[in-house]
């Protein structure tokens, strides 16, 4: 199918620069999960990184469909191609990078845990296809956080024709109604898929199994377009800016009071942060709120900016200093130094490995 007009891959993202700092607010939380040895203070780290990445699942979706909505897409098998290359060409990379650094040194003593030999090279191969999501055993192996990419890159087939079929409706009189309706059906059916798989081996079929995430990314394609038909309605005031703070509060204090509330096994991967994770992102991806202009300053945005740089090369430093200093007893304020010190050494080399990327991108575009 093809229609004449903008390939997607022409179009610029907008970026609702508030939610990049939520982007990096998520990926604290999958830090907290996996640096739990370290915790010195009280925080619900059984649960975090799996609301966190249901929220990175839903705003992948946003903003594909925030910045592509309302344009005229053009696509075929041409355009498919060449837009899930120029997707996959951003982030494969610092991915391979990380993919192989683990496997050169899995025979070491430094990074033994993170690869099982006994696999290679099957699980290597499957890791540097992007396939492992699809496989229930070694989903975890060298990179342990590749498998999100490797489950975002099928979600991804999806953006075009999902595009083309939702400006279609946005488009049409009754469109917000159907989209409304789309949405309230994707939750009740993401839901059902959450609660029937319930007997199965729940952290594949409910976390890394690739169309078990589809409900999150598609209502965050249709929240998306919604809030971009939307906006036009929305009138900068001091009521209104009042009013959306109060609203941008309240969405961070449910987000994270659910965490303390997480619920039973097949709840706590996807269910129970379908509607947190709509609200936060509904509210901020308006940003009309004092909040929002908050999340706006240039430094919290380029934590923003470093977000999947972050994510790829945190567990790797993570587990090379637990291996490399054991599993000793340390003091309250041991662990914070600890703590610290790898957020600090990943933030700072997310930023050197961003602005080297970025220099290339630009070369080569």
């Amino acid at each position: 199918m093809r229609r004449e007009g903008t390939s997607i891959s022409q179009v610029n993202t907008i970026k609702a620069e508030q939610l990049q700092f939520l982007r990096f607010l998520a990926f604290f939380n999958v830090y907290l999960c996996h640096a739990e040895t370290w915790l010195f203070f009280e925080y619900p780290s059984s649960n975090c990184a799996a609301a966190a990445v249901s929220f990175f699942f839903m705003l992948s979706g946003v903003v594909t469909a925030y910045s592509t909505c309302g344009k005229d897409l053009q696509f075929g098998w041409k355009e498919e191609g060449y837009y899930l290359w120029r997707k996959l060409k951003k982030v494969y990379p610092l991915y391979f990078f990380t993919t192989m650094y683990t496997f050169l040194y899995a025979d070491t003593a430094s990074l033994s845990a993170l690869a099982d030999l006994s696999s290679f090279p099957k699980q290597l191969v499957r890791n540097l296809l992007l396939i492992q999501s699809w496989f229930s055993e070694g989903a975890f192996g060298y990179n342990g956080v590749g498998w999100f990419l490797s489950s975002l890159m099928f979600l991804s087939i999806f953006n075009l024709p999902v595009m083309f079929l939702l400006n279609k409706i946005n488009r049409h009189p009754k469109g917000r109604g159907v989209l409304l309706g789309s949405l309230v059906g994707l939750l009740f059916l993401t839901s059902a898929y959450c609660y029937f798989t319930k007997s199965l081996d729940m952290d594949y079929w409910q976390y890394i199994f690739p169309p078990a995430r589809m409900g999150e990314y598609l209502s965050g394609m249709i929240l998306g377009v919604l809030v971009y038909s939307i906006r036009p309605y929305l009138k900068p005031g001091h009521r209104l800016r009042l009013l959306f703070t109060v609203l941008e509060i309240a969405a961070l204090c449910y987000w994270f009071t659910m965490l303390f509330h997480a619920g039973g096994s097949w709840r706590c991967r996807i269910f129970t942060w379908l509607l947190p994770n709509l609200v936060l992102l509904g509210v901020f991806n308006c940003g009309m709120g004092w909040v929002s202009s908050l999340f706006r300053w240039r430094p919290l945005v380029k934590l923003g900016d470093v977000s999947f740089e972050c994510y790829l090369i945190h567990y790797i430093l993570i587990m090379q200093y637990a291996i490399f200093h054991g599993n000793q007893e340390l003091s309250q304020l041991e662990n914070a130094a600890v703590f610290l010190y790898c957020l600090a050494l990943t933030v700072l080399l997310a930023f050197l490995i961003h602005n080297f990327s970025e220099k290339s991108w630009r070369t080569t575009k």
